[in-house]
């Protein structure tokens, strides 16, 4: 049963973890999406603002680490650039 894997926060992030993504040091990116936003991939923050999520293939391959939000990709991406890709996210409701 994949249901409780529906986003039901108003924002969805998804971070890449397939190989070439893991590689590239995805599990650091995810890591730090969990402490900015705190809660671990699958969880929905208590506000009801962002679900987080890890996905096995974005497509893009060649641009490790991909992160989605909403949908739109941002590629090569590394644990600096989190915090304000979240902040950005948060800023956006």
């Amino acid at each position: 049963d994949m249901f409780h894997l529906a986003p039901v926060g108003k924002h969805l992030v998804e971070v890449c973890t397939n190989l070439s993504c893991a590689l590239s040091g995805a599990q650091k990116v995810v890591e730090a999406f969990e402490h900015e936003l705190g809660v671990a991939p699958g969880e929905t923050t208590a506000d009801n603002e962002v679900t987080f999520r890890t996905v096995e293939c974005l497509g893009g391959c060649g641009y490790a680490t991909v992160v989605a939000v909403d949908h739109r990709y941002h590629q090569h991406v590394g644990p600096d650039d989190v915090p304000a890709i979240v902040e950005a996210l948060r800023g956006d409701s």
